[in-house]
């Protein structure tokens, strides 16, 4: 039986999971936008934030900027589905071909 590798299995999770979360952020942007007092954006020490911030984690070569509007933010948050979707489409022409590199054209679970 043929099956993919790992690493494309992994970046096709990682890829799933991505989404998962920038749809979750996506939803509690536009819950926050339709008035609904329950949610809003809170820091570590439970402060309401009115923006969002967007960087690379700290360390030596951490970037940060802040103060991002939630509509600049939905935009790049669209932006990133969108493109773990063509990642995603990507990853299993990968998948294919790794499992046709044996001549198994099923999916991995068969």
């Amino acid at each position: 039986m043929s099956k993919i590798t790992a690493q494309t299995a992994a970046a096709i999770a990682y890829a799933y999971a991505e989404i998962e979360a920038a749809k979750n952020l996506l939803k509690t942007i536009n819950e926050r936008k339709s008035g609904d007092t329950d949610t809003d954006f809170r820091d570590v020490f439970g402060r309401r934030r009115a923006s969002l911030e967007l960087g690379v984690p700290s360390g030596g070569s951490g970037h940060r900027i802040f103060s991002v509007g939630t509509e600049l933010a939905a935009i790049v948050i669209r932006a990133h589905i969108d493109a773990k979707h063509s990642e995603i489409d990507a990853l299993c022409v990968l998948a294919k071909n790794e499992l046709s590199a044996t001549g198994e054209t099923g999916s991995a679970g068969e």
